[in-house]
């Protein structure tokens, strides 16, 4: 008889017959999701996901990290805000306003 295999997220929550999971790979800089195979969850490197709260939140921790990396490294910031927000030109403004 073959044994099956218990897949768990990182929740803990165990995996039943729902088709929702995901996995995800993780590097030291790059993060991939993918649609669940059973085979490729059986791999080390690979992190298993009960949905999309546990993917995002793995995602925010993984942002956390690669910026707490950047600091310690000495990479400059610079701020979000500043870079995004630009002048609307009149003739622009305008045109959206008739």
């Amino acid at each position: 008889m073959a044994a099956t295999p218990l897949f768990t997220c990182v929740c803990g929550v165990q995996k039943k017959t729902s088709n929702h999971w995901i996995l995800a790979i993780r590097t030291s800089h790059d993060i991939r999701f993918i649609p669940w195979d059973a085979n490729l969850a059986m791999d080390d490197n690979v992190t298993v996901l009960c949905g999309e709260r546990c993917a995002a939140g793995l995602l925010s921790r993984a942002l956390g990290d690669w910026k707490q990396a950047d600091l310690a490294a000495g990479v400059p910031t610079r701020p979000v805000a500043a870079s995004l927000s630009r002048p609307v030109p009149a003739a622009s403004a305008s045109a959206m306003v008739s």
